[in-house]
């Protein structure tokens, strides 16, 4: 703290690194090639520059905090978040000033309602602030600031991570109050997912039974009443299965397994949930487990 070499540190171990870095007075190359990659990251989130200049503290401290060797301002945060976080980052820690419970835990990864819920009452219990702040989009969206946010938590505190939604994605969304409430929205989008593999995978079983190319298939649906880019993108990966895939069929049953335990939760019947889970099983068995999660739609035409 306010030293002329501060202290971080990151951590690896069993594929997952996690990385603090706090009281700094900027960001040098060094520590950002260290930052990269993270799975878990704290970074300081000190001031406001403008709050700061009219505050309450003596000039002198004020320096201090603005210098080199002082605090990360807010806006230093963000354009490193904006420059160089990247996709593989799931759980980001804004870390506040020292001494006053204002630190706010941002995770991006997909957890289950109840360990959402859960999450939010331990924040709350400590006086910290907690967002559910999942991502929509491929790593390729990520690099290029495209994903959608969807968020929920406290309005104050959504409030204050704005700026950093604004540099992550191209839109974020407000769906409540409760952390939780952004889990169920990601939960039910991935579960769609899941349905339109399995419809795609089945249709296209269908239509290459009487002669007609799948290719054409797609084609002709996505040209008309199915002109939505998650009917183009998942019908072509089940045409030409990507050599390197960016999310394996495996995490796709996480996903449907996650749906299943939000709907018994909430008792809610998901009935095609049980089917897509039994045949992801099936597809796994049968070595899918790690190729593109569009290829449950291979395996279903494979086995039709």
């Amino acid at each position: 703290h306010d030293a002329a070499d501060p202290v971080g540190f990151s951590f690896q171990a069993e594929g997952i690194k996690v990385s603090i870095a706090t009281d700094l007075g900027y960001i040098p190359d060094s520590v950002r090639v260290h930052l990269r990659g993270s799975d878990v990251l704290m970074l300081e989130s000190n001031h406001d520059l403008d709050m700061l200049k009219v505050g309450p503290y003596p000039w002198s401290v004020k320096q201090r905090v603005m210098g080199r060797m002082g605090h990360l301002s807010n806006d230093a945060a963000s354009g490193f978040l904006r420059e160089d976080l990247d996709s593989r980052t799931s759980t980001l820690i804004l870390g506040g000033p020292g001494g006053t419970p204002t630190s706010v835990t941002l995770l991006g990864g997909s957890v289950s309602a109840n360990m959402g819920r859960q999450l939010a009452q331990l924040h709350r219990a400590t006086g910290s602030s907690y967002v559910a702040a999942p991502v929509f989009g491929r790593p390729e969206a990520a690099r290029q600031g495209q994903l959608d946010v969807v968020a929920a938590g406290p309005a104050v505190t959504l409030e204050r991570c704005r700026t950093l939604f604004e540099t992550l994605g191209r839109r974020w969304f407000n769906v409540g109050n409760e952390a939780h409430q952004a889990n169920i929205v990601k939960i039910a989008r991935n579960f769609m997912l899941a349905t339109i593999i399995e419809s795609l995978g089945e249709a296209f079983a269908l239509v290459e039974k009487s002669g007609v190319p799948p290719e054409q298939f797609l084609d002709i649906i996505t040209s008309t009443s199915m002109n939505a880019p998650a009917y183009k993108d998942y019908g072509r990966r089940i045409i030409a299965p990507p050599a390197d895939p960016t999310f394996p069929l495996r995490l796709g049953l996480k996903d449907v397994e996650l749906a299943l335990a939000a709907a018994a939760d909430s008792a809610v019947k998901l009935p095609s949930a049980a089917l897509i889970r039994e045949h992801h099983l099936a597809a796994i068995a049968q070595g899918y487990g790690d190729k593109d999660w569009a290829q449950l739609g291979n395996w279903i035409i494979e086995r039709a």
